[in-house]
């Protein structure tokens, strides 16, 4: 822990470090690690009962146990490491068999960054900053997947503006938030708010098998289900656009942390508990705005000109669109624990829950499911994809604990370990490639270094995550073309049977198959202050 008396003559210093950091982040984040957000810090002990810049976001109260100036700045590289193994379709329905496709393999990888300062002028402290939160980036994928994450024909184009970069391929899920708070000190009481303003961008693209439907109009007509032929790309790209432009809505929020922490036994064991609200300015959702496109990817220019189809998406041009989500509460309870004669151990827990699916605490309760609700300006007519639509994603509320073990291996030299096992973010008969989390198993290593002569402390580390196998059986798989097949027998009646699941959006190609997957984080922190203590 890195902290330090108020100095005014190190403030513009400390500026300026923190303004290099967050440009540092804003650079990469286009590039964030993909999965939960975890290590917000690196591998350094964090939790509602930790004394750390990290408590910006896991308990603000805990700020008020940093005296001094202290500054964080960490990035982390990451690889995500997918397996899926596709169960075989019938070709005349799509439904599912119980034989297995071969297994196919996706590799992405990102950068996600934290950057941070507090400052303590007793008995009150402040804290400011910017930091990826649980960001996930799956730019590649084979086509056996295409059906619920197409895989990007250009993966490095992503920008956001609404000229360049298209969303016909990929699947891009990124939250920044950029945090002030405040704590106040009263000695073995400390309590803290925080201000979160979200910054939420979202990319994704998938293939219709228009097959599956008589909707729209086309010359062309497959034999088979999931032909390529008769697959239509529908991608949307927006953000939260503070102030936005061309009569979008305004994707402005806020959210607000309320924590408190208490010190026992001279200080040897602290507890803290922090609640997160979800957006408040929308009752909980955000609205993101941006770019919507439905188009042909295995036509090219001249064939689409000669059909009576949607164009082919190297000619496509997009087309003004919303989208609406949830966005969750949270609350979180730990404890840091020091341990032995010399006090040489420090344990920090963290057992947090995540409202991933608003509406109860069991995923029978969530009536929302945590969808998408996307809106289209301007579609083609052409299109079988409707202007308004579901994008159904089955999350489930995340319960997770997070275990840090510090010890004080000799002078300047601290030696970290971690633990961590979270529940599955999505139900198992909605896992599909683009939301594939089953269970989380991970652990972390590092090491805490104090450079000599100065008051910089480096923290390398390294974090391995498994998403523990999870197979959805035909019989369980929550997408059906089966559904889809007998609303359009039905002429598409709200009463017809499958309706419920296609105007919920799981009328689709299958999902059902084998997953796991592999997460590999290489991280790196730096910490600053005018004076060290040792803890």
């Amino acid at each position: 822990m890195l902290v330090a008396r108020p100095s005014p003559a190190a403030l513009p210093r400390l500026a300026a470090s923190l303004a290099l950091w967050a440009g540092l982040g804003t650079a990469t984040a286009a590039q964030a690690a993909p999965g939960q957000g975890l290590r917000l810090g690196g591998v350094e002990s964090q939790g509602p009962a930790s004394r750390a810049v990290t408590a910006l976001y896991h308990n603000p109260a805990m700020l008020a146990a940093l005296p001094g100036t202290a500054v964080h700045a960490s990035i982390g590289m990451g690889v995500l490491q997918q397996r899926v193994q596709r169960n075989a379709i019938d070709p005349a329905s799509g439904d599912p068999q119980g034989s297995f496709g071969s297994p196919v393999w996706m590799r992405n990888s990102g950068v996600s960054y934290f950057t941070g300062a507090s400052f303590y002028f007793d008995p009150i402290a402040v804290g400011i900053g910017l930091y990826d939160l649980g960001s996930r980036y799956q730019l590649r994928s084979p086509p056996p997947l295409r059906y619920h994450l197409a895989p990007d024909p250009d993966p490095g184009c992503l920008q956001l503006g609404l000229d360049r970069c298209p969303p016909n391929g990929g699947s891009v899920s990124y939250q920044q938030d950029l945090t002030m708070a405040l704590a106040w000190n009263g000695g073995a009481v400390k309590l803290g708010a925080g201000l979160h303003l979200p910054i939420v961008r979202e990319r994704f693209a998938f293939d219709n098998d228009t097959e599956l439907s008589a909707d729209g109009s086309s010359t062309i007509s497959c034999d088979d289900k999931e032909d390529p032929a008769c697959a239509e790309r529908v991608g949307f790209k927006g953000w939260t656009q503070w102030i936005p432009r061309n009569g979008a809505p305004s994707g402005f929020d806020f959210a607000i942390t309320v924590g408190a922490a208490v010190g026992l036994a001279n200080d040897t064991i602290t507890l803290g508990a922090r609640y997160r609200s979800p957006a408040l300015r929308r009752r909980g959702e955000l609205v993101l705005a941006g770019v919507g496109l439905v188009c042909r990817p295995e036509a090219d220019a001249g064939e689409a000109e000669a059909s009576d189809t949607v164009p082919a998406c190297d000619i496509a041009e997009p087309v003004g669109a919303t989208l609406r989500q949830s966005m969750p509460q949270q609350l979180a309870l730990g404890g840091s624990f020091l341990l032995g004669r010399s006090r040489l151990w420090r344990l920090d827990l963290d057992l947090y829950w995540m409202d991933l699916c608003p509406g109860g605490l069991r995923a029978s309760e969530c009536p929302s499911n945590g969808d998408q609700t996307i809106r289209l300006i301007g579609l083609d007519r052409d299109s079988f994809v409707l202007p308004e639509f579901t994008r159904f994603r089955g999350t489930a509320d995340l319960y997770g604990i997070d275990a840090y073990l510090r010890y004080f291996a000799k002078r300047n030299l601290w030696v970290l370990g971690g633990a961590h096992l979270a529940s599955p973010s999505v139900r198992r008969g909605a896992t599909t490639a683009a939301l594939d989390e089953g269970w989380r198993l991970g652990t972390s290593a590092g090491v805490r270094l104090r450079m000599r002569r100065t008051d910089l402390v480096v923290v390398p580390g390294y974090g391995l995550d498994l998403f523990l196998p999870r197979t959805v059986t035909p019989g369980g798989a929550l997408f059906s073309p089966a559904a889809a097949i007998a609303f359009d027998s039905g002429s598409g009646d709200i009463n017809a049977p499958g309706a419920n699941e296609v105007l919920q959006g799981r009328g689709r190609p299958t999902n059902a198959a084998r997953y796991f997957g592999m997460l590999h984080t290489l991280s790196f922190a730096v910490m600053w202050g005018e004076r060290l203590v040792l803890d």
